[in-house]
């Protein structure tokens, strides 16, 4: 049995190091036999860092020698694609790190089907991300500068103990520049918190590029990302030719937890993708709420009857208090969409994957929706959203079950979309996979199927 690579992706201190370190072996001797995971060799001009650095030191990356060479801050990085193809005829999992996406695609293109690109998703803030920076770089300054920022922070006491504020004001801009000469400015803070929101934007730019989203969004819990790229080589292979084979138009089905942003989306795609994409209608057993016109919802209260037409139901449970709600859609309506060529999407869960899949097959795209957001975020919202605290405390509970649903389920998942707090990212993103979905070959296969079996509406 053949290995495959995994490609981890994703922006500066989102946890790649981390994972890779925790399943992966350095050596094909020590390699777990259940994940058989191990670094692949990747080289670089830069010198180690640790024992934990993910490269091999080569002082002269030279022409020739590499498969595959890039640049990165300024450093050379090369592959050598016999070494990784070695080990997977070898029956063993590669994992790499790689930053930039051209690598990406040529990896894909030259690999096939034996490479699999994961984009880590990490909820950093920027306390976070000053405490990866002190902790990475441990700044000591010497006596030299010692002195100097000494002398900046007495003159800035100084000036403030008199309050002379345009003194502070310029003692400020002066030690602020002193600083930075002393911890580089690429490493800055500043700088890496932007290019953490340029990396995300680039992702929403090549969301079809990714074939998995591993989360790492619980603090202090980074065995979450092991767990999910544990399951991702463990079945990965059973849904991968699934993903790689769907059929035009698409059936978006979305999974997401309360409070992720599920109406937001059907909103946005209501407004201004209605020439793109169809909602599907749906019915609940549940009170109306103001929102469920925008998303095509219609709620026919707790001991309603679903109409005859909506004939695929299914039920979400928040909890054994609250119960859950039972939904239903036309199976009519999805067959309709089809046969028009219209994209389509409703919101559901990962219960009922295996029904849509079973009546559907690779026209189904599924899709999680995840909102990046603390606990202490959550909780608010649903405080601020529920009925009684009790309610909040049983959504949130959902969520979590939520949670642990798309690490046991991460490799059916088609994309992820990843609700920030920008909403224009959301739109992008569901917006960018219409537009795949749509200008790939599989549009061009459906309309000569429908050219030759032409159905009625």
């Amino acid at each position: 049995m053949n290995g495959f690579l995994y490609i981890l992706t994703g922006p500066s201190g989102c946890g790649k190091t981390t994972l890779l370190n925790s399943i992966c072996s350095n050596s094909v001797d020590d390699v777990d036999p259940t994940t058989r995971a191990i670094k692949a060799p990747k080289y670089s001009e830069r010198p180690r860092r640790d024992e934990y650095d993910d490269i091999i030191h080569d002082p002269a990356i030279e022409i020739g020698e590499y498969d595959i060479a890039y640049f990165i801050n300024g450093r050379k990085y090369g592959i050598k694609i016999q070494e990784i193809k070695k080990l997977l005829d070898q029956g063993l999992n590669a994992f790499i790190i790689l930053s930039d996406f051209r690598v990406i695609r040529r990896l894909k293109d030259t690999l096939k089907d034996r490479i699999r690109s994961i984009y880590i998703s990490s909820a950093i803030n920027r306390e976070k991300l000053e405490k990866i920076q002190a902790e990475r770089y441990n700044f000591s300054p010497d006596l030299k500068q010692a002195k100097l920022l000494a002398r900046q922070f007495a003159r800035l006491n100084s000036a403030a103990r008199i309050e002379a504020w345009h003194q502070v004001f310029e003692v400020v801009g002066e030690f602020n520049q002193d600083w930075k000469n002393y911890i580089p400015e690429a490493q800055s803070t500043e700088i890496r918190t932007q290019r953490i929101r340029s990396f995300h934007t680039r992702y929403i730019d090549n969301l079809h590029l990714f074939d998995h989203v591993i989360l790492n969004h619980t603090e202090n819990k980074s065995e979450e990302m092991t767990e999910q790229a544990r399951n991702l080589i463990l079945h990965s292979s059973t849904y991968f030719h699934n993903k790689k084979h769907k059929v035009y138009p698409p059936i978006f089905v979305v999974a997401a937890a309360s409070g992720a942003g599920k109406g937001t989306l059907m909103e946005m795609l209501n407004l201004i993708g209605r020439d793109k994409i169809s909602i599907v209608s749906k019915q609940a057993k549940r009170p109306p709420k103001p929102g469920d016109k925008r998303d095509g919802m219609e709620a026919i209260g707790i001991d309603g009857i679903f109409s005859p037409q909506f004939d695929l139901r299914w039920s979400f449970h928040k909890s054994e208090e609250f119960g859950g709600t039972e939904y239903a859609v036309r199976s009519s309506e999805i067959k309709r969409n089809i046969n028009r060529g219209n994209p389509q999407l409703f919101v559901s869960n990962i219960e009922q994957f295996d029904m849509f899949q079973a009546l559907f097959d690779n026209q189904v795209v599924f899709l999680y929706l995840h909102r990046l957001s603390s606990a202490e975020d959550i909780k608010d919202y649903q405080l601020a959203n529920c009925s009684t605290p009790e309610e909040a405390a049983a959504r949130i509970k959902e969520i979590g079950k939520v949670h642990q649903d798309y690490i046991e389920h991460i490799a059916e998942f088609d994309h992820v979309l990843l609700n920030t707090t920008y909403p224009e990212d959301l739109y992008d993103q569901m917006l960018q996979l219409i537009d795949h979905y749509h200008n790939t070959h599989l549009l061009r296969e459906f309309r000569e199927w429908k050219a030759s079996y032409p159905l009625d509406d």
